[in-house]
Parts: C-alpha cells; structure tokens; sequence
C-alpha cells in the first residue's frame, strides 16, 4: 500500500546512527494521501499519491 501510484515513491530502509556510532534500523515512509483523482481515460478513481506529486500538480483532483 506505501506506494505513490504517481512517481512509485515507496517505504525506505537505513541505519538511525547515533553521536557514539552506534546504529539501529529505521523507515522512512512517504507521506500518501488517499485522493479522489481523475484518470487519463476520464474516469474517477481513488488512488494513493504523494504530498509531493500533488503540491507539484501532478495529480487532477476530482470534483465532487
């Protein structure tokens, strides 16, 4: 589901290093919206897409 239907942004995965060096495992998640979006065809449809994607206007939202 973590995954942007626009730019395929997904989950990542590193290391969360601390000032001694010391390393755990931590994510970075993308930040998705679930948006009501209008589809190449002209049909509506409910897909998951990235704040990024939308603030850049890659995404025609849906009027209700």
């Amino acid at each position: 589901m973590a995954v942007c239907q626009i730019c395929g942004k997904k989950t990542a995965h590193g290391n969360r290093v601390a000032h001694s060096a010391t390393t755990t495992k931590r994510v970075w998640r993308p930040n998705l919206q679930r948006v009501r979006a209008v589809m190449p065809d002209g049909s509506v449809k409910r897909i998951y897409v990235c704040a990024k994607c939308l603030k850049a206007g890659k995404v025609k939202k849906a009027v209700r």
